[in-house]
């Protein structure tokens, strides 16, 4: 085979093969040679480091930006498809095919996205629209019938790919090369023998390829690739193809050696031992000191706190940030949180990290009022994204209380929350509804909503106003990109908005930490190099279950069958094992590696299998130096907090375990807040037990009130609706419930429960509403025969009774005020009674009297001195009632020898004193803790405030 004036540079990282390119650079710039790297980052980055020796000429690009200039001196001016262009013409050429056999996948949401992929590739393969329906073709015929619908559908969707080209006028970035090559090879002089060098690469595709040998054969110019490469090197066994076949091309090589001159002075061993011995087998140990290190996390957040606190701690130690880099295995994934981070503890961050434009606020409330206005499912919930908008409406008062009505009439389309919004502003819906341009349209809400809030103000945006800006530059761009193409129809604008991303970083900051997966720092070297993730199902990334399209059979199957060759899928944990090595290989000082030991919810996690070849290279300490951060710790330990806010915390958090009380924490209300308290002369039972439970509690849920912007939920909706079926019921017989009444008792519950009301379970489907309605009818009628058979004939007289007493005496006397649920009169006497609380739920064992003075089960206790006051009855009885469930057995107290009925827990029971004396207790109680409510000192008490811990934990942390 020919060779041709190739040099090939080899060696494995930090074998100076960027002095030998970039050293030969200079000289060739004055021929306006070409610097060719793999990112647009790493062309910027070597632009300013060639202009320091005041390199004039030449240029930094990457490989499209070479394509560029080889079409533009070969005169190839056909305008080339843009990413999202390419992807609006796939889903125009998917929604107009006939598919048969992929119809059904066709209408999922990642169809296009993995077309779109099948595409490239193609096109990177050069295979025609025939070539590719002949091969089908053939593979059909090998494998029966049931093969050709799906042969059949994959030509027409790549057929009509192509057509659409040829209908616009326009290539794709691949036939772009493809021409440009060509062009070039028909008439090499107008390439005038450019030096090209190329820099950074860690593989090659085959356009690539094909442009180094055109380059260099037909052109005549002197290319230079360098490539990371040794041989018999586990870590760079991935590259072994694409390098075996440029040397056999190459008219010169260099393998270079691997040295160790790049590395900081006490860096050097560790660092050196570690490129060259990752995955070899049976490395020789060492211990790496503090050039090496590893961090444990308990959870992804924890995990970038810490990465965190080490980037804190090497600029404090003199690191710039540009010296720093945080890779993980996958932007998309981790990236968004490492940037918050690192933002939160003062760290500049940046990186090409993309986010949904519906996860902006601009985005939200663009797409909201796409919906409403295009798309005839739009939800209640697109409305108020778009009225939550900033500049839409003067306050976000009339949004919640939008948001209330919505919630709690179980409104779920846009339709009909629009009916409750009354006089609000929703002009711009019917707007982009009439327009005769409906992007044109969109353009201009686009606009106006980014422009709303800070009208007539020139204001510096925030950081978060700046990711506004750039959604909106990213929808009028993609606008400007689809209209190129074709009109967007209603439904493509709402697909366009659902379906785009925006950078958040407009432009990456040379002076911040930079985040960054694998492939984007190959071609620099940093002092720090921070590696999360290492863990099992991350980092290797898995081995995806191939091309959903051409899996590794299929390919298989078309190249017998028709001597269509595609590109067979990569090795995947040769090319993770190389990815580890990339990011390694590019530290001069430090490495830190982190893995989660568990996730969020404590569940475990298990470390990548790359943590066992570190093992191997490193003394077993290694490992047992760990720097952790488990789930339990919910704050930095006091030395350790990276800022000083995080350290306040810590002391706090201290403090407290320290004062479990939390004596430490009381604080009192002053006298003008004082005023406000309802509670100060006239009490409930049930802000008295909130009190006694948590005085935070009770000042938020008691006292503050805020609204509560969603309906009561399912179990609170249901039983109110309990509560006053059963009222009707029992109180519509005028006798008590007995086996005698109970047909009538039946009779009406199943008239009351006939249909669903209102307030029961909103916005939920009919059929569900209508179950949760049985099961409710099913509790009551069980209930029902339970009180009929418990032998009890007490006539029930009162219901939802409301009070209004006074417990104690003279300055101590404190108004009682509330709502008993129902009283029964003994017959004989008419002076005794029973006092029901109903509760929908189970009852506990603390409603037991036993219980009341110990967990300030305060409630029914009241109720009865209530009623002993108010109506002059003598209570023996006091009942917290369950209304569901197995057992519906009551508990409380009641008076032994009483005749209350027969199912009661016995343990229940006191004699006339006792009973009297726990009314006493109750009462005595209750006036304690109204004195202490009336200094207005609140003491949180988190363990106590409900039994699933503090029910407000921002205002209980900061009271």
């Amino acid at each position: 085979m020919a060779t041709m004036p190739l040099t090939l540079v080899l060696g494995p990282a930090n074998a100076a093969k960027a002095a030998e390119v970039l050293g030969a650079y200079p000289t060739a710039a004055r021929r306006d040679a070409l610097l060719v790297v793999p990112t647009a980052a790493d062309a910027a980055h070597y632009d300013r480091e060639l202009a320091a020796p005041g390199i004039t000429l030449g240029r930094a690009l990457t490989f499209s930006g070479l394509v560029d200039e080889i079409a533009r001196r070969t005169g190839q001016e056909r305008p080339r498809l843009t990413p999202l262009q390419r992807e609006r013409v796939i889903r125009r050429v998917i929604s107009s095919l006939s598919l048969t056999a992929i119809a059904e996948s066709a209408r999922r949401p990642g169809f296009a996205i993995a077309a779109t992929a099948l595409v490239a590739e193609l096109r990177r393969a050069r295979v025609s629209a025939p070539r590719f329906a002949a091969a089908m073709r053939s593979w059909a015929q090998q494998g029966g019938s049931e093969r050709a619908p799906y042969a059949r559908d994959l030509a027409s969707l790549y057929h009509g790919y192509i057509a659409a080209l040829e209908r616009l006028g326009r290539t794709d970035a691949e036939g772009l090369a493809w021409e440009a090559l060509d062009a070039l090879r028909a008439r090499p002089d107008r390439w005038h023998a450019t030096p090209v060098f190329l820099y950074g690469f860690d593989d090659l595709t085959e356009i690539e390829q094909d442009a180094i040998e055109t380059l260099s054969a037909a052109a005549g110019a002197q290319v230079t690739v360098s490539l990371t490469y040794e041989r018999d090197r586990p870590a760079l066994a991935a590259r072994a193809e694409v390098v075996e076949d440029l040397r056999e091309r190459a008219a010169s090589g260099r393998e270079l050696p691997a040295l160790d001159e790049h590395y900081a002075a006490g860096s050097r061993v560790v660092l050196h031992h570690l490129e060259r011995h990752l995955f070899e087998s049976s490395p020789p140990r060492i211990d790496p000191g503090e050039v090496v290190t590893l961090l444990e996390a308990g959870g992804e957040r924890a995990e970038a706190e810490l990465i965190a606190a080490e980037v804190l701690a090497a600029l404090r130690d003199g690191v710039s940030a540009a010296e720093i880099v945080v890779v993980c295995r996958s932007l998309q994934r981790s990236g968004r949180l490492l940037a918050r981070t690192l933002q939160r503890y003062g760290v500049p961050a940046t990186g090409s990290i993309r986010v949904p434009l519906v996860g902006t606020a601009l985005g939200r409330a663009l797409f909201g009022l796409t919906r409403c206005a295009l798309d005839p499912r739009a939800s209640a919930a697109d409305l108020l994204c778009y009225l939550r908008a900033p500049g839409v409406l003067d306050s976000p008062d009339p949004a919640d209380d939008l948001a209330a009505e919505i919630a709690r009439l179980g409104v779920t389309t846009a339709a009909d929350a629009r009916r409750l919004a009354g006089n609000l502003p929703l002009g711009a819906i019917d707007e982009l509804r009439r327009a005769a341009d409906p992007a044109a349209g969109l353009a201009r809400q686009a606009r106006r909503l980014f422009a709303a809030p800070r009208l007539a103000r020139a204001a510096q945006l925030t950081t978060e106003e700046a990711l506004d800006a750039r959604a909106a530059a990213a929808v009028l761009l993609a606008l400007e990109e689809a209209a190129e193409v074709h009109p967007l129809t209603a439904p493509e604008l709402v697909e366009l908005l659902e379906t785009l991303d925006v950078d958040l970083d407009a432009v990456a900051d040379p002076g911040a930490v930079l985040i960054a997966e694998p492939l984007a720092i190959r071609a620099r070297r940093f002092r720090r190099v921070l590696i999360a993730g290492l863990c099992e199902g991350e980092f290797p990334s898995p081995a995806q279950d191939g091309d959903p399209f051409l899996g590794e059979d299929r390919r298989r199957e078309l190249a017998l069958a028709s001597g269509l060759a595609l590109r067979a899928e990569p090795d995947q944990l040769a090319r993770e094992r190389y990815l580890l090595y990339a990011c390694v290989s590019r530290a001069t000082e430090r490495v830190c590696f982190s893995y989660r030991s568990s996730d969020e919810d404590g569940n475990l996690v298990l470390p990548s299998p790359f943590l066992a070849d570190l093992d191997d290279l490193f003394e077993p300490a290694w490992r047992e130096r760990r720097r952790r951060r488990l789930l339990a710790d919910v704050v930095w330990s006091p030395d350790e907090a990276p800022t000083p806010r995080e350290r306040r915390l810590a002391l706090a958090a201290v403090g407290s375990a320290a004062d479990p009380a939390g004596s430490g924490l009381t604080r009192r209300l002053g006298e003008a807040a004082m005023e406000h308290v309802r509670h100060r002369q006239m009490v409930s039972a049930n802000s008295l037990e909130k009190f006694a439970g948590c005085p935070v509690k009770w000042l938020v849920e008691s006292q503050l009130k805020p609204a509560d912007l969603a309906p009561d939920d399912e179990p609170l909706a249901a039983g109110k609706f309990i509560h006053g079926v059963l009222e009707r019921v029992i109180s519509g017989l005028g006798a008590p419930l007995t086996d005698e009444t109970l047909p009538q008792a039946e009779l009406a519950l199943a008239e009351l429960t006939a249909e669903p009301p209102a307030g029961l379970a909103p916005g939920r489907p009919e059929a569900v509403r209508a179950a949760i309605l049985r099961g409710i009818e099913a509790d009551l009628r069980r209930y029902l025969r339970f009180e009929a058979g418990d032998g009890c004939d007490w006539a029930p007289t009162q219901f939802e009774l409301e009070f209004m007493v006074e417990i104690g005496a003279g300055d101590d006397a404190v108004g009682l005020r509330g709502f008993v649920d129902r009283v029964d009169v003994d017959p004989a006497t008419g002076r005794r009674a029973i006092i029901r609380d109903y509760k929908s739920g189970v009852t506990r064992l603390e409603r037991a009297a036993s219980h009341w003075l110990v967990d300030h089960q305060l409630q029914v206790g009241l109720y009865m001195l209530a009623v002993r006051r108010q109506l002059g009855l003598e209570p023996v009885a006091g009942f917290y009632q369950p209304l569901t469930g197995r057992d519906m057995r009551p508990r409380g107290v009641f008076e032994t020898g009483v005749p209350v009925g027969r199912h009661v827990f016995h343990t229940d029971g006191l004699s006339g004193e006792e009973l009297q004396q726990l009314l006493a207790d109750v009462e005595e109680q209750a006036l304690a803790l109204a004195a202490q409510l009336r200094t207005g000192e609140l003491t949180p008490c988190p363990e106590t405030c409900s039994r699933a811990g503090c029910r407000h934990p921002g205002i209980c942390w900061a009271a």
